[in-house]
């Protein structure tokens, strides 16, 4: 992550994708690594105007894409991949256009709240969404076992230029909405959720920004929780990364694409 910054660089089911039930979430814990070639089908890239990635995506329609709006705000998307592992390897990736970009109203521009936006593609992907989780999370305090995994091309670590070639994950613990205020001053809104280890280690970075954070329920059901925001710096001790949570923008999601 930049510091204070964001990570860019340079029951009923609503259309098959957004979740109306109440899911609950357990724990599962692994280290950061390389994702396998297809675990985590939604994931997007987008990519710039000189041809290379610049930050992450979810597939959560056939034609749309849930990112971050300070990902769109000012940048030019030429190429829309999905199904991507290697960003080397064009095997099975779909390429799109974008033919709609909507950031959510609440967005302020400069700052870190409502930062949602969505990507309607030039056409259906055939790859598998992922569900939208509506509900709220009740994470508890010194939280060690309730787990989410993020995943993306983005630096393998703070202040390098370099963006690995396969896509990575890291699983890192979900925090609650006081704890990470305490790490924050108090600039945790009720639209965003934090994740992180304490003493740091593990956390997205530059080139991130806009892709999933994913938790597994007790059901074995994948749900999208959050997109990769902002934070200070890259796996700090004591700064977890901040996510724009899911549940709070559910219903913007289902009007936007209605209309």
């Amino acid at each position: 992550m930049k510091v204070l910054n964001y990570l860019l660089v340079a029951g009923l089911v609503f259309t098959g994708a957004i979740s109306q039930a109440a899911p609950k979430f357990g724990a599962k814990i692994v280290g950061g690594e390389e994702a396998a070639a297809g675990e985590f089908p939604y994931i997007v890239s987008l990519q710039g105007s000189y041809g290379g990635h610049f930050c992450g995506g979810s597939l959560i329609k056939p034609n749309w894409v849930l990112t971050a709006a300070h990902c769109v705000k000012g940048s030019t998307i030429k190429a829309i991949k999905i199904g991507l592992h290697s960003q080397k390897d064009t095997t099975n990736v779909e390429v799109f256009k974008p033919v709609k970009v909507v950031a959510n109203a609440g967005y302020p521009g400069s700052g870190t709240d409502w930062d949602f936006a969505l990507i309607q593609l030039d056409g259906n992907s055939q790859y598998t969404p992922v569900e939208l989780n509506t509900t709220e999370i009740q994470i508890p305090e010194n939280n060690t076992e309730l787990m989410a995994t993020t995943a993306g091309w983005g630096a393998t670590s703070e202040g390098s230029y370099g963006l690995p070639d396969k896509l990575q994950k890291v699983e890192v613990p979900l925090v609650t909405q006081a704890a990470c205020n305490k790490s924050y001053a108090g600039k945790i809104t009720d639209r965003m959720i934090c994740a992180g280890y304490t003493s740091g280690g593990k956390d997205s970075c530059q080139g991130d920004s806009g892709g999933p954070l994913v938790a597994k329920a007790d059901d074995g059901q994948t749900y999208l929780i959050g997109v990769v925001s902002w934070g200070k710096g890259c796996a700090r001790a004591g700064y977890p990364g901040v996510y724009s949570k899911v549940n709070a923008a559910v219903e913007w999601v289902k009007t936007t694409i209605a209309e």
